[in-house]
């Protein structure tokens, strides 16, 4: 998944950049590095090995609920410093960080589906790179669903991009909620009363409508609450003005950690509880865990360790690689592979590709391509297209 911001990153000495999603309005914390980690292992476990790690889905959980906290930070904490919000250099912000890794993945997808390599062209309709292009992922397999097999649309190269659509639509909504509070006299109170609402109509609607399994699992509106808990952490702790510290917290960090690690080996698919409210329980968990995070103790010290540091920060070049990854190596094409070291494969050949994505793609849109929003948006459009008739060309 995506690496939310932290600050600029140690050396750069440009105030108003961004590099490897870090920004210059918040502390950088190692160990949310290391819970990117954590939560990208979890999902790749997963996917790779789901008899093992039955709850890893709930990685992206995670992610929702990072991504709110440290995005509404940015913001508020962005207007406290600044007495405004440049919306348009957040929002170009997000697209460089984005849009660059995931165009060439799905690009290069698109290649190999036109060459029917490994047969995804039978396993893909066209409008399938579309929506990951446009970010509406997830309400593509919503829609398609009632037309099409459900396993058929979970397993195309690129289905896991619906997490990534409902994280690009929140960053769309809330810079628009933001330009709504901007000129009160505490946004960051009004804000904690819309992402508390939020995060309770969307719980309500989980656990009471009668939701599709899909729209259960992918609907914008019921995801919600996972990325609102992060954004009531925030919140709270603006409006307090208060830092979290203590033994206190960190022992709370400790014990939601441990719950965490639980979900991933415990929870399942098959769970009625789940797709009832249980992601936005689990939230709460998450939540629980970044106040032990932010409480610097014992906590934070152990997932700052570096090589976790370093895995998450190519976290969401993992996640977007490791997939089509999933897909390609399977134990007919693998020697018959199978179980622990079929998936250790396919983690180290996901580790490299990662790697390569975010020396040659991520970091040099993030350090070297003009920053100014009209450009980026123009580049991010032009590209867009680009993708969009080539998918057409290619796979209508």
């Amino acid at each position: 998944m995506e690496a939310t911001p932290t600050t600029v990153a140690p050396g750069s000495s440009a105030p108003g950049t961004t590099i490897a999603g870090r920004h210059r309005f918040l502390p950088y914390r190692p160990a949310l590095d290391g819970l990117r980690a954590v939560a990208v292992l979890a999902v790749v476990a997963y996917h790779f090995n789901p008899d093992v790690v039955t709850g890893g889905l709930l990685g992206v959980s995670v992610f929702f609920t990072l991504s709110g906290y440290l995005i509404v930070t940015l913001l508020l904490r962005e207007r406290a410093t600044t007495g405004s919000v440049d919306l348009g250099a957040f929002w170009a912000r997000r697209i460089r960080r984005l849009a660059p890794a995931a165009l060439v993945t799905t690009t290069v997808v698109v290649l190999l589906a036109g060459r029917n390599a490994w047969g995804w062209r039978n396993a893909m309709v066209w409008t399938d790179p579309v929506a990951a292009i446009w970010s509406v992922m997830n309400w593509h397999q919503i829609g398609l669903t009632p037309s099409v097999d459900v396993p058929y649309r979970v397993v195309h190269p690129l289905s896991p991009y619906w997490s990534l659509a409902v994280e690009e639509q929140f960053y769309l909504v809330i810079g628009i909620v933001l330009l709504g509070v901007r000129r009160c006299a505490r946004p960051a109170l009004v804000m904690l009363w819309i992402t508390g609402a939020v995060w309770i109509t969307g719980t309500a609607i989980a656990r009471f409508a009668d939701l599709s399994p899909t729209m259960a699992e992918w609907g914008t509106q019921v995801r919600a609450p996972e990325i609102a808990a992060g954004c009531v952490l925030a919140c709270t702790l603006i409006v307090s003005g208060r830092e979290v510290r203590g033994r206190a917290a960190d022992a709370l960090g400790w014990f939601a950690f441990a719950g965490l690690i639980a979900l991933f080996l415990l929870a399942s698919k098959s769970q009625w509880w789940l797709f009832h409210g249980g992601f936005a329980l689990v939230s709460v968990v998450s939540t629980c865990v970044l106040i032990g995070l932010l409480a610097d103790g014992t906590l934070a010290r152990v997932l700052a360790w570096r090589p976790l540091v370093a895995l998450g920060t190519i976290s969401y070049a993992v996640y977007l690689v490791h997939w089509p990854v999933r897909l390609a190596l399977v134990p007919e094409r693998t020697a018959g592979l199978d179980g622990v070291p079929l998936a250790l494969l396919r983690f180290g050949v996901s580790l490299a590709l990662a790697v390569a994505l975010h020396l040659f793609v991520e970091r040099p849109f993030m350090h070297r391509f003009p920053a100014r929003p009209p450009v980026v948006l123009a580049a991010w459009l032009l590209a867009s297209v680009g993708a969009t008739l080539l998918t057409y060309g290619l796979l209508a």
